[in-house]
């Protein structure tokens, strides 16, 4: 059970890498391939750091994945004052 854990955990990560090796060799016979490739190497170089750094479990744990909390963790105000506010609630102010 905990090597189906794992494996799932890492899924995204596994993804990435296996396509970056994909693209790196198919960008031999179709030159546009350099494009995904590159892209994919360098998520592939940020998931190979978050799995080796100590700071954030997040991220250790689910590497990739885990940046998309940090993202909406900065956007979390925007998304409560646009979409979830109603306009009648008065934080800071009555909006009629």
């Amino acid at each position: 059970m905990l090597k189906l854990l794992t494996t799932q955990r890492y899924s995204v990560f596994t993804a990435v890498i296996v396509l970056t090796v994909i693209c790196l060799i198919g960008s031999f016979w179709i030159s546009w391939l350099i494009i995904p490739f590159l892209i994919l190497a360098g998520l592939s170089a940020l998931g190979i750091h978050d799995v080796r750094q100590n700071h954030h479990a997040v991220t250790k744990n689910y590497p990739l994945i885990g940046h998309i909390r940090f993202l909406f963790e900065k956007i979390r105000p925007e998304i409560r004052q646009y979409l979830i506010e109603g306009d009648k609630d008065e934080q800071p102010f009555n909006r009629e």
